[in-house]
């Protein structure tokens, strides 16, 4: 596949963002230019790609971890991550940037939107209110945002695989042979680490738009 110069441009983008994160010049491996190939082949704006960049070495600095990130591989989850934020709609947003969100409202708005689900998917009821039970746990447990929202990553995870095993076999059938197409689409080789993770975030992604399922997140 020839490369245009929006591909280059987009390439250009995500090798200065790496760098103006990581502090100190570098060159990208090949290794890492094929993941740039991965990521603009499946679609992922470069807007994503700033933001998980962004992600990955905020958390980094959090944790107060030494040494320098040498592959754009270190953020592939955080990028993923992005691109899934960025393709549904937010939800329990708080108010203006820096104001605490507003933990209850945004757990509350998640369990209404669950519950639209399961009234019009009623065979997600399992799987679903599992999930309502869990978010009336986070919103008694008086835990502050940062632990709860942790604790929606992992239940959106969980609730997204349980969701897809709930669905009737010709329609997880649909899903799956859909998440290969888009696979397929991007026309570039991954490892299988890489390809299973692209292929679970393409899983959640593609769930969410059929359904109408949220994204557990305060944000």
């Amino acid at each position: 596949m020839n490369e245009t110069e929006a591909d280059r441009a987009y390439y250009g983008a995500a090798e200065a963002a790496f760098i103006a994160r990581r502090g100190t010049p570098f060159l990208l491996s090949a290794k890492d230019f094929a993941l740039l190939k991965e990521w603009r082949a499946l679609g992922i704006p470069i807007e994503a790609v700033e933001a998980g960049l962004d992600d990955a070495f905020t958390r980094r600095e959090e944790r107060g971890a030494t040494g320098r990130v040498n592959s754009l591989s270190y953020c592939r989850d955080a990028i993923l991550s992005a691109w899934e934020r960025r393709a549904e709609t937010s939800v329990g947003r708080g108010g203006p940037e820096g104001d605490p969100p507003d933990v209850a409202g945004a757990l509350a708005v998640l369990s209404e939107r669950l519950d639209s689900v399961a009234r019009v998917h009623p065979s997600l009821t399992q799987p679903i209110e599992s999930a309502l039970r869990s978010l009336d746990r986070l919103a008694r447990s008086g835990k502050p945002a940062g632990e709860i929202e942790a604790s929606l990553a992992r239940l959106d995870r969980r609730i997204s695989n349980e969701i897809a095993d709930a669905l009737p076999e010709d329609r997880r059938r649909r899903l799956d042979e859909d998440v290969v197409k888009l696979l397929a689409k991007a026309r570039v080789k991954m490892d299988r680490e890489t390809e299973e993770k692209t292929r679970r975030a393409l899983t959640r992604r593609t769930l969410r738009e059929e359904l109408g399922l949220p994204r557990l997140t305060l944000l």
